[in-house]
């Protein structure tokens, strides 16, 4: 067989490199996890945990102290929101380690590594093995995939189940085997316990759209109706239905009518989650891929193109189907927050690297060169940019106030590393494909270092280690701990895991609320006179407070024991 051209151009046989690399899949998956732990392992072990996610740790050590493996607790009181699977993860995580916010973040980090490998073992299942592994590292080296899991989530068990759905999903309609059934309802199982019935709707929509389309429902129907896989499935969600209800009476209707179908309209009360709009959501979608969206459009086109020219492709559309349904879902739902487009990134992933891999063997393709110079000008040009991104967030969301500021540093960063870079690959790349490919590689990579410096600058304003640490050496048992200007009883973790203390919240103008009954011996929440005579009683007070809203009169002489990142420790008796 005569070599291609594209072949004879570049001085490769692709044939055999394909070959190759087929033989040696599992070296290219672990070359990708060697770089996965190389790029998260730091941040992970070094970052303190967020107000918005300190919970998912909080609520894994009342778990340890307890030693009550079924009963979720926030800060003492139930809460019923998530699913267990992620609290145990990190609860084993203790138990191992010990309870800190690094250890909290070790479940995360492992999640993380087996998107990289799954995205990487479905690439190679539906594309080849080298599409599959430039997928895995533009999956790995996106901005926004690298911010989000460092962040503690369970939507990472999400992506996760629903990477294993779909892969044993393709499997089980290629040879009918009854393995397939098995492991299709256990990640249909772990995706429920995860993060509750979207765990299981993803899949199941998804794939039955999928098998329609390829004319194989008969195929699809034979894996549902698996006897074996529904009764496990039957075994991992109904048992967790009754103890729950048995533990909480009225924890059925909260799980489906609050949680799911009142969410999913925005009537859920209290709201408990700040929406953003559709618009931002799409426009996030686009944040997370940087630097890879500029060849995301083209990418898009010409793969839709070449899969439907080709009836033997069809199997290749999942990756088309699979975002658009998350993305419609998320943009139907009145419930939006940036992070809900995650489950999205790993298919698109996938068709960069198809992209890549067409690019790499198509002597006159310019488009790694051309994206580059793209690159060149929003980075001239992004000062501009993040003034824009600045007055879009904060008019959507109001944790972003305050930030967008602290990254000018990261950004004159980004001007002075990734336009050389990017002029470079431009330059030297118009003929050497690979240099090109080297660039962009070089300019993901910088970006995701200059990121993480950036969090060092913006994540003191969204934890309270600092004063958390320090009520923890400074308090004693009889002490009291109160949380001022939250509107959310989520966003009390923090404090209350760094302190090791229970806290209390003033609550105003009805907020926080709890979204399910307490007895008054949970209950936290506290008026703003009862926080006046607690601040005169016979206890010792820690008060946190936020340095930009006004204060109470009786406060203003109060002692700052400690302040940073725009809150201040005040105590009514110093030592």
């Amino acid at each position: 067989m005569k070599p291609l051209p594209s072949q004879e151009h570049s001085g490769l046989n692709i044939a055999a490199l394909t070959s190759s690399l087929e033989r040696l899949q599992p070296r290219n998956g672990l070359v990708l996890l060697i770089i996965g732990l190389a790029v998260f392992l730091v941040p992970v072990l070094t970052l303190p945990l967020s107000r918005a996610e300190a919970y998912f740790a909080l609520v894994p050590s009342e778990m340890l102290a307890a030693g009550r493996w079924m009963t979720l607790t926030l800060n003492g009181a139930p809460f019923l929101d998530k699913p267990h699977l992620f609290f145990w993860l990190n609860l084993m995580a203790f138990k191992i380690f010990g309870v800190s916010d690094w250890a909290a973040r070790l479940p995360t980090l492992a999640l993380t590594l087996g998107e990289i490998w799954l995205t990487f073992r479905l690439g190679c299942l539906l594309l080849n093995p080298r599409s599959a592994w430039l997928g895995g590292f533009i999956l790995l080296s996106s901005a926004g995939f690298f911010c989000l899991h460092l962040e503690l989530f369970a939507d990472h068990l999400i992506t996760v189940s629903l990477l294993l759905a779909l892969y044993f999903l393709v499997q089980g309609l290629r040879q009918p085997r009854s393995k397939w059934g098995w492991l299709f309802y256990l990640s249909l199982g772990i995706g429920f316990m995860g993060k509750g019935i979207i765990g299981l709707g993803f899949p199941l929509v998804i794939g039955l759209i999928y098998a329609w389309y390829l004319g194989q429902l008969r195929g699809f129907r034979r894996l549902l109706l698996h006897p074996g896989g529904l009764a496990l499935l039957v075994l991992i969600i109904l048992p967790w239905f009754a103890a729950m209800e048995h533990a909480y009476p009225g924890f059925l209707r909260h799980y489906f009518i609050d949680e799911h179908l009142l969410r999913f309209l925005g009537r859920r009360q209290p709201g408990g989650v700040s929406s953003i709009s559709i618009p931002l959501l799409w426009f996030f979608l686009g944040i997370w891929l940087l630097p890879w969206i500029f060849l995301l459009p083209q990418a898009l086109f010409l793969y839709v193109k070449a899969t439907l020219r080709d009836e033997t492709r069809k199997a290749k559309m999942l990756l088309i189907i699979w975002p658009a349904i998350v993305m419609a879902v998320f943009t139907l739902t009145s419930t939006r927050i940036e992070y809900y487009t995650l489950p999205a990134l790993p298919p698109l992933a996938l068709i960069l690297g198809w992209r890549v891999d067409r690019y790499l063997t198509s002597p006159k393709d310019r488009s790694l060169p051309l994206a580059l110079l793209a690159m060149a000008l929003l980075a001239m040009a992004s000062t501009f940019f993040m003034l824009f991104l600045q007055h879009l967030c904060v008019g959507n969301r109001r944790e972003f106030m305050g930030m967008f500021p602290l990254m000018q540093p990261a950004v004159r960063q980004t001007i002075m590393i990734t336009l050389p870079l990017c002029l470079l690959g431009v330059l030297g790349g118009w003929r050497r494909r690979y240099l090109a490919l080297c660039a962009y590689g070089m300019v993901a990579l910088s970006l995701l270092f200059i990121t993480f410096q950036a969090l060092h600058v913006i994540i003191p304003l969204q934890t309270d280690k600092l004063p958390g640490e320090y009520v923890r050496r400074h308090a004693g048992p009889g002490d009291l701990v109160i949380m001022e200007n939250f509107e959310e009883a989520e966003l009390g973790a923090s404090l209350a895991f760094y302190s090791q203390h229970r806290i209390l919240m003033v609550q105003r103008h009805g907020l926080p609320r709890f979204l399910y009954p307490v007895t008054p011996q949970e209950n936290y929440l506290i008026s703003p006179s009862r926080l006046k005579e607690l601040w005169y009683g016979p206890h010792r007070v820690f008060l946190l407070v936020d340095d930009a809203m006004p204060l109470e009169p009786y406060l203003r002489e109060a002692k700052v024991a400690q302040a940073g990142g725009g809150k201040r420790l005040l105590v009514n008796r110093p030592q």
